[in-house]
């Protein structure tokens, strides 16, 4: 099993930051459950034709498809990402869902199954989640990015990722089950042109607080969007402006999951509203 660690473990502890974007109050004086929606976009990339800031440590990220993240040592072009996104829930104020008992409003959860994304390269979102939340107040956002190994206690959700699994198999027949995620591509540099296709190792729970809170119904809006923004672009990035070689873990020439443990849960830095 490969293992990133050193400056690369520090890129990716910036790898992703969380932009909750909630709809403004539309005057309907909404008192009760409302529509909130998840949706996941990739950003901190530039428009081909223009030229934007460069990133602090180097290399600057240009939008897709694909998108195309030159370093120091080479250019690495991504033509996919797929993810795998689970247990998505919104808490309350006072934490009381946390101790089991459901006579409550202020938390709650997306009820629906675990989700296999293709992330858009092009900054466009894209909906992994749509649920009909009760009224509260909600100050913190929770997710995960799990795998496929059948270790669930929950025989319902062991049941739902075993569901995905046989959808992600259907056109991804070598999926490891412990990988959580899938990135295709190309690397280039002065030694020539590499394809990959690397299974990465991630699986995290994600925790963030919505500052201000998030208020569903009670003179809210009538639907609510929130998203996740995505920033692969740091995962594969090193403080000295050089960028991983992400060939050395093809998984078709290894056989390998590349393993980026707890750092990719590092990365989601803030919370916006």
């Amino acid at each position: 099993m490969n293992r990133v660690l050193g400056s690369n473990s520090r890129a990716l502890s910036a790898a992703l930051s969380v932009i909750l974007l909630a709809g403004c109050g539309d005057g309907t004086g909404v008192d009760g459950p409302q529509n909130v929606s998840l949706n996941f976009q990739v950003s901190g990339v530039t428009s081909p034709q223009l030229n934007g800031p460069a990133l602090a440590d180097g290399p600057q990220p240009v939008a897709g498809p694909p998108m195309v993240i030159t370093g120091t040592n080479g250019t690495l072009t991504i033509d996919e990402i797929r993810l795998i996104v689970a247990e998505v829930e919104l808490d309350g104020i006072d934490d009381a869902c946390e101790d089991g008992t459901a006579a409550t409003n202020d938390c709650a959860k997306f009820e629906a199954p675990p989700r296999f994304l293709d992330l858009p390269l092009d900054g466009e979102p894209i909906e992994a989640f749509m649920e009909l939340i009760p009224a509260g107040v909600y100050d913190e956002l929770e997710f995960e990015i799990e795998d496929l190994e059948d270790d669930e206690a929950d025989t319902q959700f062991a049941a739902e990722i075993e569901a995905l699994r046989l959808q992600i198999i259907a056109e991804f027949p070598d999926w490891p089950r412990k990988a959580t995620a899938l990135v295709v591509g190309t690397f280039d540099s002065v030694n020539g042109s590499m394809d990959f296709r690397v299974y990465l190792e991630a699986e995290i729970e994600i925790e963030r607080s919505l500052v201000p809170p998030l208020v569903v119904g009670d003179q809210g809006s009538a639907s609510t969007d929130l998203t996740v923004d995505v920033r692969p672009d740091i995962w594969f990035t090193r403080s000295d402006g050089s960028i991983l070689e992400l060939h050395l873990y093809d998984y078709d020439t290894t056989g390998q999951v590349l393993e980026f443990e707890l750092e990719m849960g590092d990365g989601f830095l803030e919370i916006e509203r």
